[in-house]
């Protein structure tokens, strides 16, 4: 997969890795006729905060679209990945460091953000649960088509799981895989669903798809280029002070031997190459 110039707010959310194989997407249970699903049976909502638990539970039972991304694993060190994981501001900046973006993002509180991806999209979501293995974020969304003829507000439930494991030689590898659940609010959307559900389809279509690849690719970036990582990171002021240095320990100790020095830099491929 190439790499984009303006990745989505949802890329800034989410861990998984290269490219998740998206499925059809599906009506509510209620509208197939089918039984709707256990939410408890998805994850384990008494882990989730208690104010989010039952906003979570109702994306996922009432969802109108859902994807389910295939596992997949990459070489990564468990610290960075959940670095990344958890502080999409600093992997955001690692991003528009190799190119131009016109993406914003703000931490708003503890587990919260607020950002654009310059395109029509705006969203604030909320970490509402948070550990090594099992990661679960709940976002409000609204679109607004470039001319405007086409809007939509609803609520994403991403899950993401993730499991670790190491070589016989050592090398740190993570496994994960994300699932989505959307919930559309607007009003009367059904009447407009041949306008809006290809939107609806192809966002949440490129949030599974490439939320993965963007943060996978970053975490192996850290690892290949960590003096890069520490030096970009160490200049964003508008990052909490605290988490910058908290990245840059993370960086020194998981530095592996033969790393380079330089830069990367994106190429038409999708690779990169030292400069």
């Amino acid at each position: 997969m190439e790499p984009r110039s303006s990745p989505r707010i949802f890329r800034y959310m989410v861990v998984a890795v290269a490219t998740l194989a998206p499925v059809s997407a599906r009506p509510t249970a209620v509208e197939a006729g089918l039984k709707r699903p256990d939410p408890s049976q998805v994850l384990p909502l008494d882990q989730v905060a208690p104010h989010a638990r039952d906003a979570v539970a109702e994306v996922i039972r009432d969802a109108h679209f859902h994807r389910q991304g295939k596992s997949d694993t990459f070489p990564c060190n468990p610290r960075i990945y959940m670095k990344l994981l958890n502080e999409p501001a600093v992997t955001l900046a690692l991003w528009q460091d190799l190119g131009p973006s016109p993406a914003r993002l703000q931490q708003t509180a503890a587990n919260r953000y607020q950002g654009t991806d310059g395109a029509g999209t705006t969203a604030t979501w909320e970490f509402v649960l948070r550990s090594p293995r099992l990661n679960v974020m709940l976002c409000e969304l609204d679109y607004v088509s470039p001319r405007g003829n086409a809007k939509l507000n609803g609520r994403i439930v991403l899950i993401v799981r993730s499991g670790y494991f190491k070589e016989v030689n050592g090398e740190s590898w993570v496994q994960h895989d994300i699932e989505a659940f959307v919930k559309v609010d607007s009003r009367g959307w059904k009447a407009v669903a041949v306008t809006i559900k290809p939107i609806i389809e192809k966002l949440l279509e490129d949030q599974v798809r490439e939320a993965g690849w963007f943060v996978s690719l970053m975490g192996r970036l850290v690892e290949i280029y960590p003096s890069w990582a520490n030096e970009v990171v160490t200049k964003q002021n508008q990052i909490a002070a605290e988490t910058r240095t908290a990245f840059s320990e993370v960086v020194k100790q998981t530095r592996r031997e033969g790393a380079f020095e330089g830069r990367p830099v994106m190429v038409d491929s999708g690779t990169t190459r030292t400069r």
